[in-house]
């Protein structure tokens, strides 16, 4: 394994497109999948099933793909499952029919849930150890971008063209990512394989920053996966493109305004300030009846995550020793799958009871739930971690 004294080394830089890639193929398929569901007859809590079969597959799986993180090369695991995850796109088209949907999401979960691990836990291996939490932090920065950009272009190119168009564009982009990956060369040495044990394969440390993250994420899930179906309904659709254009850009102002406040530890005010944003922003979705409307509440649902994104994630890698980190970012992340989960499903519910824009809003309930977690123990936690590392 090699590394060099800075960030931007051409490891890290490759990491950093290659992850941007995925990200964006895999959230560009969430808004497209409910707007396909209803082109072919599925309808209501239907499309929050399809939808939340990945995050099932993807729950049950993250513990293993952390055991192969830390007992295989790990760069030829995430070689061979970013290759497998290419193939889900493509089987959309293939096989529209509701059962088997399900089905390719269960398999989409499984191969994700290693990669979504896999380039974490790879870039912190080639970053020098003291620029861990500083590198991550930015790392993780593809998060944010590649869940607003990925939504932008598949709603575009279903608008402009068809939902097949749109999966096969997806489908691209992991093929560019998996070229840009191949192009790394990161060598590890021999591993000593463990036996797969379940209690090994959850990294306890890492536990209270996923709890967290989970009600945060919620919200999210929700949003990314019926904008598009919210959109129709206020007859909006040629707007919603720019929507995720202004979640980028609330994104961008974020990271760029408060990188330097991260990298001094001010971590606690953040966490605050970008609580209350999302808290106004959701709950402003009752009263959302306009394009303009809807522009602003993206830029500042991005401008929320834009910090807390990036800032749980180096909580996690940043006090976690290298050989534990391909479990620890897979225990971490199932905050992604169980919060976006919920989120999808319990908006399948709520468009057919109270409708969207009120269920939009009930969302901004989970925001409370984890500020209060954090407030409670996770902002101590943090410190006390770090404390007992210096």
């Amino acid at each position: 394994m090699e590394t060099v004294n800075k960030i931007w080394n051409k490891n890290f830089i490759l990491l950093f497109i290659t992850n941007l890639l995925v990200l964006a193929a895999f959230y560009a398929s969430i808004p497209i999948i409910p707007v396909y569901c209803q082109e072919i007859g599925i309808t209501g809590a239907g499309v929050g099933i399809v939808l939340t079969a990945m995050s099932v597959a993807t729950i049950l799986f993250r513990p293993v793909a952390g055991y192969l993180l830390d007992n295989f090369n790990r760069y030829r695991v995430y070689l061979l499952f970013l290759a497998l995850f290419c193939l889900s796109f493509p089987g959309f088209i293939a096989f529209p029919v509701f059962g088997l949907l399900i089905l390719i999401r269960l398999y989409m979960g499984a191969v994700y849930s290693v990669c979504g691990s896999a380039t974490m836990t790879l870039v912190s291996d080639v970053l020098p150890p003291k620029k861990i939490t500083e590198g991550i932090s930015r790392f993780a920065f593809t998060i944010s971008i590649g869940m607003a950009v990925g939504p932008y272009v598949g709603i575009q190119v279903q608008n402009r063209l068809s939902s097949k168009a749109s999966f096969l564009t997806v489908f691209a982009i992991t093929v560019v990512a998996l070229i840009c990956v191949s192009c790394c060369r990161i060598k590890y040495p021999k591993t000593e394989r463990k036996k797969f044990s379940l209690r090994d394969s959850i990294h306890k440390p890492a536990l209270p920053f996923m709890a967290n993250m989970t009600f945060l994420m919620i919200p999210y899930g929700a949003v990314i996966a019926y904008s598009s179906i919210l959109a129709q309904e206020k007859n909006l659709m040629s707007v919603l493109p720019y929507f995720y254009i202004c979640l980028v850009i609330g994104m961008l102002i974020s990271k760029i305004s408060t990188q330097k406040m991260i990298d001094a530890g001010k971590h606690r005010v953040l966490v605050y300030i970008s609580l209350l944003i999302l808290v106004i922003t959701m709950a402003s979705y009752l009263f959302l009846t306009t394009g303009a409307h809807l522009l602003i509440a993206g830029f500042f649902f991005g401008l929320g995550y834009g910090i807390l994104q990036p800032l749980f994630q180096s909580f996690v890698t940043g006090t976690t020793p290298a050989p534990k980190r391909g479990v620890a970012n897979a225990t971490y992340l199932l905050s992604y799958d169980i919060g976006i989960g919920i989120g999808s499903l319990l908006m399948g519910c709520l468009q057919e009871t109270i409708g969207l824009q009120e269920g939009f809003a009930l969302t901004a309930i989970a925001y409370v739930l984890g500020g209060i977690v954090y407030l409670v123990y996770v902002d101590g936690y943090y410190r006390r971690l770090r404390e007992g590392e210096s």
